[in-house]
């Protein structure tokens, strides 16, 4: 019975905040850059740029960082309009995607930056939305926004936990975040005024860090700016993986681990604290009874209550949770033994260890 409650306390106040975007309505008179790091981005930037551009401003300038490209990221670029500067060769210490970020910010005019990854897509207004919430917030302000995830097979949908788990260690959905503040950032898409970009000294601060939107959030947060992380429902929107099984398990692997190794410890532990709860939790219904069923009843309400502003989860798949959970458990042990045993880590074909 106790770890039923224990189980169902620890999801509450871990998922206890709302994480989509607020909407602001006063609307921005600032200029603002959207940089674009793309490395064979062509298929990806079909989607995007018609996304950014199905309205007209004079306040947006969207620049796109051709990386050594061998598709057609350049040319699909300019034929949406969008300014295309080629990046320099990547420097010893450097990550590829830091180096091509801070070259396309040298480049920018605007007085507020957007770093958005090449596989996401806007919502209408996305931008404007994001852009105004910066704004409400004063200058010295860092925002990171993950995309709101589509998904279009069961075999997607087993990224649940993962997303949990990633915004549980961010710090964005404790029930002591306006105490405690957020832990990190994600890595998709980051907003910044660029005077404090420049002050803080860019992604050449964090040139060698893998997880750079994270690490930068951090630098942020240690010199006194004030950092938000959110959800992109309604804003920004992304398909992480391909409607197969492999495609989730190779994908999660690849990031997951390497992930959790920058996650905010406290927040790591919370995470694994909480899912060790479920997870006992589902080993012990038996033995609980029928009790057993009003817990389960909570935990799938409270799980639904979260998931649907981090994807197009419905009902039916909290009321699977279990089946989430026990996914979770095997891939991320699989994700440990391939990172921590056989230390491989690449990006579009360029090797991207990082520091030691």
């Amino acid at each position: 019975m106790w770890i039923m409650v224990i189980a169902v306390a620890v999801t509450v106040l871990l998922f206890w905040q709302k994480i989509s975007l607020p909407e602001i309505n006063k609307k921005t008179t600032r200029s603002y850059s959207i940089i674009i790091p793309a490395r064979n981005e062509e298929k990806n930037l079909k989607k995007l740029l018609p996304s950014i551009l199905t309205t007209e401003s004079s306040l947006r300038e969207v620049i796109v960082v051709d990386d050594e490209s061998d598709d057609r990221t350049r040319e699909t670029a300019v034929e949406y309009g969008a300014k295309v500067i080629s990046n320099p060769p990547l420097p010893e210490g450097w990550i590829g995607k830091s180096w091509a970020c801070y070259n396309g910010a040298k480049e920018a005019k605007g007085r507020k930056l957007i770093f958005l990854d090449a596989d996401t897509w806007l919502s209408p207004n996305g931008s404007e939305r994001m852009i105004n919430y910066l704004e409400s917030k004063g200058k010295d302000t860092l925002v990171t926004v993950h995309p709101y995830h589509y998904m279009q097979s069961f075999w997607e949908k087993l990224s649940a936990v993962f997303h949990m788990v990633v915004f549980a260690s961010s710090g964005t959905t404790s029930i002591l975040k306006n105490k405690a503040g957020t832990q990190g950032g994600f890595g998709p898409c980051l907003l910044i005024d660029s005077d404090t970009y420049w002050h803080l000294q860019g992604h050449y601060a964090i040139r060698s860090e893998i997880v750079e939107h994270l690490a930068l959030a951090r630098r942020a947060e240690r010199k006194g700016v004030k950092t938000f992380a959110f959800s992109g429902k309604d804003v920004l929107n992304m398909r992480m993986y391909e409607a197969n099984l492999r495609a989730v398990i190779e994908g999660w692997s690849k990031s997951f681990a390497s992930g959790a190794k920058t996650a905010s410890p406290w927040m790591t532990v919370a995470a694994v604290l909480w899912i060790t709860a479920v997870v006992s939790f589902l080993i012990n219904i038996p033995n609980i009874g029928w009790w057993s069923a009003a817990g389960y009843v909570v935990l799938s309400f409270w799980l639904y209550r979260t998931l649907k502003e981090m994807g197009n989860f419905n009902v039916y798949d909290a009321l699977l949770f279990p089946l989430h959970f026990l996914f979770f458990v095997l891939l991320f042990v699989y994700s440990l033994l391939k990172t921590f045993l056989f230390k491989q880590s690449s990006w579009k074909g360029r090797n991207i260890a990082g520091k030691k």
